[in-house]
């Protein structure tokens, strides 16, 4: 008789890994697509209607050592306007390019298993950063304390946001704007919507229906496809440290207690997997059998979405 226990079942929440060739072949042709839009941001025609100054100085300082992003509602490279913008400044001006995520004690009602998520797919991140000359950092505290100090010590003479619409978000860039804004550019992208939400509508719509056809008359201008993020040819005096991510969660003041999913990956590469398996396996049903919960025809792609991995 065997002795050996038996296997452990695993969820079937989220699709098959299929890290095989046919998810390097996926994510090789999305890749090939972006090098066929453009050789890199410079040479692609960046729509200005993307951003928004928030800063008093509107000009990037001859000082300048860098350009930073910081990452909290898109934390990805590819794909992603905010991201793309503070290369075109940073190849603009010749310096380096950075990106850091602030770690905050508590966000919301966030369990530990939500930042293990985050955590995870910024390990991902930062293996890439480091491929492509890019610095990441991985800072504790709020941005709007944190990052004024941190920008001024390393002349780093940009700070480019993403655009998230929660109070909590929007008070920080404000902080952020205030403390730094007269002497460096605090540049805002929406990175998240199609349409960027300042252009979809200047008021506060009450309905699906007021605001639909507003953003459909100005999909034909937003709804284009995105440039490569390149190894970054301009390095600067500042260098990043490695991240200990087993220390990462120390002093988190979160529920502890929520286990991870099983089965569930973070990062874009697992994000991406599962959307290849549902185009290939769910998509045909998802219109009719979506509401079926004796069905599998859902796209599975929340977790990823939520935490902006595309």
């Amino acid at each position: 008789m065997s002795t050996e226990p038996p296997p452990t079942k695993k969820s079937k929440l989220f699709g098959k890994d299929t890290s095989t060739s046919s998810q390097s072949n996926f994510l090789k042709d999305i890749s090939e697509q972006r090098k066929k839009t453009a050789p890199s941001v410079m040479e692609f025609k960046y729509n200005k209607k993307r951003i928004r100054v928030l800063s008093e100085v509107k000009e990037v300082p001859q000082w300048a050592d860098g350009v930073i992003y910081w990452t909290f509602r898109d934390e990805r490279i590819h794909d992603n306007w905010a991201f793309l913008y503070a290369q075109k400044l940073a190849l603009k001006n010749k310096v380096s390019l950075h990106i850091t995520f602030c770690r905050l004690q508590k966000f919301l009602d966030c369990s530990l298993r939500h930042y293990k998520h985050i955590f995870d797919g910024l390990k991902e991140l930062e293996a890439e950063c480091n491929s492509l000359n890019i610095q990441f950092h991985f800072l504790i505290g709020c941005a709007a304390d944190v990052l004024p100090d941190f920008v001024k010590k390393h002349k780093l003479g940009v700070i480019v946001v993403d655009f998230m619409p929660l109070r909590e978000h929007i008070s920080w860039v404000k902080q952020l704007a205030k403390s730094v804004g007269s002497e460096i550019p605090v540049v805002q992208v929406d990175a998240h919507n199609i349409v960027p939400c300042w252009v979809a509508s200047d008021k506060l719509e009450y309905s699906a229906r007021t605001i639909r056809n507003k953003i459909n008359n100005k999909l034909s201008e937003f709804l284009t496809e995105f440039p490569p993020i390149i190894k970054h040819p301009y390095s600067g005096k500042l260098k990043a440290q490695a991240t200990n991510w087993k220390e990462a969660d120390k002093t988190l003041e979160v529920n502890r207690d929520v286990e991870q999913v099983l089965g569930l990956k973070a990062g874009y590469k697992s994000g991406m997997n599962e959307l290849e398996n549902f185009i290939i396996k769910r998509l045909a049903n998802y219109a009719t059998a979506r509401n079926n919960p004796l069905k599998n025809a859902l796209s599975n792609l929340s977790p990823w979405l939520h935490f902006g991995k595309y």
